[in-house]
């Protein structure tokens, strides 16, 4: 009995810990890099119509906008999605980046 108590704490202790990462490695698509704002929200709006369950991800580093798409955890799931995208956006990039765990359980 006394084994199992001490392993009951310790797998407890490694769930509250895991529950706690909220970022993970993972892929994202990047669908637009520019100087122009209009642009990118028009990308934006693009793969919303097409993509709903794709998360859009806008950031802005002075002067240039970087639009990306998705939160996968395996390239395999990336790479399905980017030959789509592909198709409505030629320039459109695989890349590595940190995702939400949580969101990326929700792209099928």
């Amino acid at each position: 009995m006394h084994v199992n108590r001490q392993l009951d704490l310790v797998l407890d202790t490694i769930a509250a810990t895991n529950r706690s990462v909220r970022y993970a490695p993972g892929f994202r698509i990047q669908v637009y890099v520019g100087n122009q704002r209009q642009q990118a929200e028009s990308a934006k709006l693009l793969i919303y119509q097409n993509f709903p369950e794709l998360s859009a991800y806008l950031t802005y580093n002075q002067p240039t906008y970087r639009l990306k798409v998705g939160d996968f955890m395996r390239r395999l799931d990336a790479e399905r999605y980017y030959s789509s995208i592909r198709q409505l956006i030629p320039s459109a990039q695989l890349q590595s980046d940190k995702v939400e765990i949580r969101r990326s359980l929700l792209i099928k």
